[in-house]
């Protein structure tokens, strides 16, 4: 048997070869494995596209232990990059044919730049920030141009429900154990807030990254339970339970905005739940899980846990389900409404929109306000206008607002609209309907709340989706022009 044909093994040798690199905290070594498993994709792109799917919502885990890791996205995208200009190189015109989606996100990357580099950013901290806008984004562009198939297909769910399905079961652990277990001890250290203490962050080491992950695998994972008969369905119901188990302890009121957003316009577009009877199933079971695995985490903090770190939670309650669930109680409490305005989401909304009235038109550029290159490198505008050195905007909104302006307001607008006219005309009746409408609408709305674009494991799936919606779209005009 042909190991690199078969992508289970191959996966599985790629798993190992990365268990191997973190037991070797060497970056070097990181680095090599990344580029062994990049370089599969000459025998099968398709295998590199699972690589991804399996290994970005672990990457913040295994850089813990390898900063060679910190890479590995960047790395596989770079050589799926490679496959697709080499499988077009007789036909080099396809490699420049653009549609409006992909021209107004590369215009508005451009205004970024040029803004910032006008304004004064580094170099590096302007390569670090379009690294953040540009890599996932390469993936609709690479996977437009590679054919899909039903296996392929088939492949992608199984292989992001496993990957769910081990993350849920971390997940469950590190509730019960009050974050005692299978956490790097930098992370089991963390001096998280009350309400934090509460929420499952897991491997992808973020309750909100989490909660999205989840989402997006669980609505996959309807493929798996449509496409599966037998004593395997109850498997594929099992892994569904737990998905949605470890979502509702995130307690992340941005994914319960996004899913909100998601189901007003799918019951819009088909005025019924398709699986309902799953559906309910499943809810109810996640639903018991949850219950249960708040109610012994508050047990095991209370009767079994005997040495802590002293921190700000000491003599608190916190463990349960209530100290989750108060999170969505005091969103709009007078107390959180008056801290936001003072110095949370509110105030900084006003900061944006004072930083877009001195640079209305093009902005100061990427990395001047809030983004994830100015958590490392800061920004040259925040002395004057009195930011912290670290603040991280939360709203993908205003950030686009300050950072490019007009311009740029008006290009993410056609950028939306390009995905707009994708999602619609796929809005039933395909396999990727109900997960282009939340990917779309859900997006839209989470990014009230965060940086979606930044967003490694949402833009990752969002635009490996989108590039197949789009060969769908092609397939349908091939087929009426017969």
């Amino acid at each position: 048997m042909n190991i690199i044909s078969n992508r289970f093994l191959s996966i599985l040798l790629g798993v190992l070869l990365v268990i191997i690199g973190l037991f070797i905290p060497n970056p070097i070594i990181g680095i090599v494995i990344c580029l062994i498993l990049a370089a599969v994709v000459f025998y099968d792109e398709k295998i590199a596209l699972l690589f991804l799917i399996v290994l970005v919502p672990i990457r913040p885990f295994l850089i813990v232990y390898n900063t060679g890791f910190k890479f590995v996205a960047d790395i596989l995208i770079f050589f799926l990059l490679l496959k697709v200009i080499y499988n077009h190189r007789t036909n080099i015109r396809n490699l420049f044919r653009f549609h409006l989606l992909e021209i107004s996100y590369i215009l508005f990357l451009l205004v970024g730049i040029l803004s910032a580099f006008i304004t004064g950013v580094s170099p590096i901290t302007i390569i670090m920030q379009v690294r953040a806008f540009l890599v996932f984004f390469l993936l609709y562009y690479i996977v437009k141009r590679i054919k899909i198939g039903e296996k392929d297909i088939r492949d992608f769910a199984f292989t992001t429900f496993i990957t769910a399905v081990v993350l849920s079961i971390h997940g469950l652990i590190e509730k019960i154990s009050v974050r005692t277990l299978l956490l790097p001890e930098l992370w089991a250290n963390m001096n998280l807030s009350p309400t934090n203490k509460t929420r499952v962050y897991g491997l992808i080491s973020g309750p909100n990254e989490l909660a999205l992950y989840l989402l997006i695998a669980f609505f996959i994972s309807f493929y798996l339970l449509a496409n599966t008969k037998g004593k395997m369905r109850i498997f594929i119901y099992i892994g569904m339970t737990l998905m949605l188990s470890v979502f509702l302890l995130t307690y992340s009121r941005g994914a319960v905005l996004a899913i909100g957003a998601f189901l007003i316009v799918y019951l819009i577009v088909n005025r019924k739940i398709h699986h309902f009877k799953s559906v309910l199933i499943i809810v109810i079971a996640s639903a018991v899980t949850f219950f249960a695995a708040a109610s012994l985490s508050e047990y095991v903090d209370k009767h079994i846990i005997v040495e802590k770190v002293p921190s700000e939670t000491d003599g608190q309650n916190h463990t349960g389900k209530n100290g989750g669930l108060n999170r969505f109680k005091e969103a709009l409490s007078e107390e959180t409404i008056e801290l936001s305005t003072a110095d949370g989401r509110v105030y900084y909304v006003k900061k944006a929109i004072e930083v877009f009235k001195d640079k209305p038109i093009f902005g100061y550029g990427f990395a001047t306000f809030g983004g994830s290159a100015t958590q490392t490198y800061s920004s040259p505008i925040y002395e004057r206008y009195e930011i912290a050195w670290n603040f991280y905007s939360d709203n993908q909104y205003i950030q686009i607002l300050a950072e490019t302006g007009i311009i740029g307001v008006l290009l993410v607008a056609l950028f939306i609209y390009g995905i707009f006219r994708i999602t619609w005309a796929l809005r039933k009746g395909s396999i990727v309907s109900p997960l282009l409408l939340f990917f779309l609408f859900g997006g839209v709305t989470s990014a009230v709340v965060y940086n979606i674009l930044e967003n490694d494991v949402f833009m990752l799936y969002y635009f490996i989706v989108l590039g197949y919606a789009y060969q769908l779209l092609e397939n349908k005009k091939t087929n009426s022009i017969k």
